[in-house]
């Protein structure tokens, strides 16, 4: 039953993420040149179905709809098909462990010998409290999934004149959509959930604020290298911008103090310093891959490297006075291409690069095609099931590369935006390019 029930999931999840790669192309083909006949197509195809003469009938709750029907369908089968090795377990444990005043980082479930650590931070440990005062794990299943249905509307509420387009475009992402549809509302939704009220902080006028940005920066205590966008985030903000880095660095260590306070080493040593070293088995770029076949030993002097790396990125984008969608994607992509420890479902941290539009959006659109590859085929079937790992190796190589060379695209695309607004003597706007 069980060897039925993953292949029943396995089938479901492959199904929503190939409707995903027909769906989004389309939408990225509407508002290319050189492709008019999506534009021609899909145009003939809304007026048939509702006889109007555009999409300005499209509102943000029918896209919530369409994503709420996928998401109840994923909650469901989760619910209905656990069993021991399932991570909702595991949160719904440390959730009930927090309740109770007891460590919510190192916790034992379905009679497990030894405790299963819980490597994600203070704001996660609330969340997951939040879920387990309904005593099952459907309240864990609920209260993440109703974080990952957010990020369709910041979206919406960030892209302003363009927000029918860019919101539909980010929930047929596939960066996006075959998330939703299978883990992404227990481990990881939080992050880019964080990223996007760091860019609704900044981008929407009139909402800018120390409580935004104290709350995204709870938000990035879920899993550590979130930190690093939210520090960029203060690059188009002239006036305010050691305010701002004051207050994320501030609410981020409170709450590692806060954790430490309460739950003692668990809170840091778990949740920060272990994973340092962590090499996950999911992984996402060369570094992992290097490290994961042991030709390059994980150590502080690796770490070094990599901190070191994320760091020139912030100062680049604060020196440079980057905009804000922009000052958030550098930084961005560099964790993801040096975080060795990020599993498929990280991919949706990109999400927010969305908002930079042009040739940004098709990239995403072939990583996000890659990164799924890389995960069902490359590592579940021909590494788990065959033996055979140089795919999935080749993978981490190519994911890598798509992220060096988008960072060159947006970082070019940036500079020339900067040195335009010079020569018409024009202050550096802050809206995306």
């Amino acid at each position: 039953m069980d060897l039925l029930g993953s292949a029943a999931h396995y089938v479901v999840s492959t199904s929503v993420g190939i409707v995903s790669f027909l769906v989004s192309p389309l939408v990225l083909a509407y508002r290319w040149k050189r492709t008019p006949w999506a534009r021609r197509f899909l145009d003939g195809l809304q007026r048939r179905f509702t006889g109007r003469p555009d999409w300005r009938w499209l509102r943000l709750w029918q896209l919530m709809v369409a994503l709420a029907i996928v998401t109840a369908a994923n909650i469901a089968w989760q619910v209905s098909t656990l069993h021991c090795s399932d991570d909702s377990l595991a949160i719904l444990a440390s959730g009930q462990a927090a309740l109770s005043g007891h460590n919510p980082f190192a916790v034992s479930f379905c009679m497990g010998s030894s405790p299963d650590h819980i490597p994600y931070g203070l704001a996660e440990v609330a969340l997951n409290a939040l879920g387990a005062t309904s005593g099952t794990v459907l309240g864990i299943w609920l209260v993440w999934q109703l974080l990952a249905l957010a990020v369709v509307p910041l979206v919406w509420a960030v892209s302003a004149e363009d927000r029918r387009y860019v919101s539909a475009l980010a929930a047929t992402s596939v960066l996006y959509l075959p998330n939703i549809a299978t883990n992404i509302g227990v481990e990881n939704a939080i992050v880019p959930v964080s990223v996007l009220f760091m860019l609704f902080a900044l981008g929407v006028k009139g909402h800018r604020g120390p409580v935004f940005e104290g709350v995204a920066a709870f938000l990035s205590t879920a899993k550590f290298p979130a930190l690093f966008p939210l520090l960029g985030s203060s690059a188009p903000l002239r006036q305010g911008r050691w305010k701002q880095t004051t207050i994320v660095l501030g609410t981020f260590s409170g709450a590692i103090l806060l954790s430490y306070a309460l739950w003692g080493r668990d809170a840091v040593s778990i949740v920060y310093l272990s994973q340092v070293t962590r090499v996950s088995a999911h992984a996402l770029n060369l570094w992992a891959v290097l490290l994961q076949q042991g030709w390059l030993r994980p150590s502080l002097t690796s770490s070094a490297v990599q901190g070191a790396g994320l760091l020139a990125l912030v100062l680049l984008v604060n020196w440079r006075n980057y905009s804000a969608p922009v000052a958030c994607a550098v930084p961005l992509v560099g964790v993801m291409a040096l975080s060795q420890y990020l599993t498929f479902q990280f991919g949706a941290w990109l999400i927010p690069l969305i908002l930079l539009g042009g040739w940004v959006n098709r990239w995403l659109y072939v990583y996000g095609v890659l990164l799924w590859f890389d995960e069902t085929i490359a590592l579940e079937y021909l590494g788990m099931n065959q033996g055979i790992y140089w795919p999935y190796e080749l993978c981490g190589l190519l994911l890598t590369v798509i992220l060096v060379y988008l960072l060159i695209v947006i970082v070019r695309s940036e500079e020339a935006r900067l040195r335009e607004s010079a020569t018409a003597g024009a202050e550096p706007s802050t809206s995306p390019p």
